[in-house]
């Protein structure tokens, strides 16, 4: 994995990651990249197979642009997650993904925030955490064999067993649109949408020109189906 901390004005280009296991133990928490702290980073050219988050943007990380990239299996391009830190503000913000090429990935593109009230204690427990993501774009996408609706956006991340209130999450997403993907998924839905009802759900959700077949069917049919909860006045789509 390819750590990005406490950095500014940084280029990362033509790289190969390859984070999988060649024997039957699977290879577990395989990121190709997190930004973490950092401003103005820049991807471009990339290829990465694993199978976890391809690239993620992490806590206050602003201005990140990820561009011409493919990916092979992995869960596309993430924000987060965040929120794990019982009453930390923290933010994500200014995040441009586009020409994209995945491969039999879960996702293209994920939004995860921690649940709104603490179960555990981190590394892998934890959430309350507070702050806000914003001005996300993912763009000219193009997602083959995608495992899962290629657009998922989830505020009750927990990580230590314990289930938890999808409702209850403090942190706030807003401004954040999907455009122009194209390909093929393993079921009807296009997109996931699950915003929290504690802070008045997502605002100012776009998702536009999809082009996206169910594969699962027989025969092959559009995938066109949307599953949201507390998302506001959504953009060029219906839940």
């Amino acid at each position: 994995m390819v750590t990005i901390m406490r950095s500014n004005r940084v280029l990362l280009q033509d790289i190969y990651v390859n984070n999988t296991s060649s024997n039957r133990n699977p290879a577990r928490n395989t990121d190709g990249a997190n930004t973490i702290f950092s401003d103005r980073i820049h991807f471009r050219r990339w290829t990465v197979q694993n199978g976890d988050d391809c690239i993620a943007a992490k806590a206050n990380s602003t201005n990140i642009l990820i561009e011409n990239v493919e990916f092979h299996k992995g869960q596309g391009v993430a924000i987060g997650s965040i929120g794990q830190y019982p009453g930390h503000f923290e933010t994500i913000e200014n995040v441009t993904v586009r020409n994209v090429v995945a491969y039999g990935s879960r996702y293209a593109g994920r939004i995860k925030t921690w649940t709104g009230e603490q179960l555990g204690y981190p590394p892998n427990g934890g959430g309350a955490g507070l702050g806000y993501t914003k001005n996300l774009s993912w763009d000219n996408v193009t997602i083959y064999d995608a495992e899962q609706a290629p657009i998922y956006v989830m505020q009750c991340i927990t990580y230590n067993g314990q289930q938890g209130n999808c409702s209850s999450s403090l942190f706030d997403i807003s401004n954040i649109s999907f455009t122009n993907f194209r390909g093929s998924v393993r079921g009807s839905r296009v997109a996931y949408l699950q915003c929290s009802r504690a802070h008045g759900g997502c605002d100012n959700v776009r998702i536009e020109n999809m082009d996206l077949t169910n594969i699962s069917a027989d025969p092959p049919t559009a995938a066109t189906e949307y599953r949201c909860s507390n998302v506001n006045s959504p953009q060029g789509f219906s839940c």
